[in-house]
């Protein structure tokens, strides 16, 4: 009977760890895929390729959105421009953005044009308050600048809206 319990040594009961191997492998793998799609992600965002085109209620909705599209990425790249001398008034810029409609099929046009229009000069004894806007002007600027934003939506059957805005920074 002894002869059959040293066949049993706490050794040969241990359990087997070459099933581990595969289990961290898949892990590793899976961590590395998750990265490699994270870095995929960031740099279509960085760079604008994988930009989603929008769904609007309406045409105008969509005009409208232009407008917001127009001075979040025209505006300020050409106010730092005005800032630095680099445009002149007058120069305008283009953007062409493709949206759909709800409870429609296809994809529209929207075209938005942003132009600098110049240095407006703060009147003196109205104090430095914006024309447009809430702010109360009081950085080191004695002047604002202005831009014309046009967005011209077209939707299904020729429709179209127009929005024209001036925005003063």
């Amino acid at each position: 009977m002894e002869s059959y319990r040293t066949g049993y040594s706490f050794k040969k009961l241990s359990v087997n760890q070459s099933g581990i191997a595969l289990i961290s492998a898949i892990l590793i793998a899976l961590f590395a895929l998750l990265a490699l799609a994270g870095l995929y992600f960031a740099l279509t965002k960085l760079f604008g390729s994988s930009q989603t085109i929008k769904t609007y209620a309406s045409i105008r909705d969509a005009a409208a959105g232009g407008v917001h599209y127009g001075i979040a990425t025209k505006v300020f790249e050409m106010y730092s421009k005005a800032l630095n001398g680099d445009v002149i008034a007058g120069a305008c810029d283009s953007i062409q953005l493709k949206f759909k409609l709800e409870n429609t099929s296809g994809t529209f046009d929207n075209d938005i044009q942003v132009c600098y229009g110049g240095r407006g000069a703060f009147k003196t004894g109205f104090g430095k308050e914006r024309v447009i806007g809430s702010g109360s002007g009081g950085g080191v600027f004695a002047y604002w600048l202005w831009f014309t934003i046009i967005s011209e939506a077209k939707g299904p059957q020729d429709t179209r809206s127009r929005i024209e805005a001036v925005y003063a920074r």
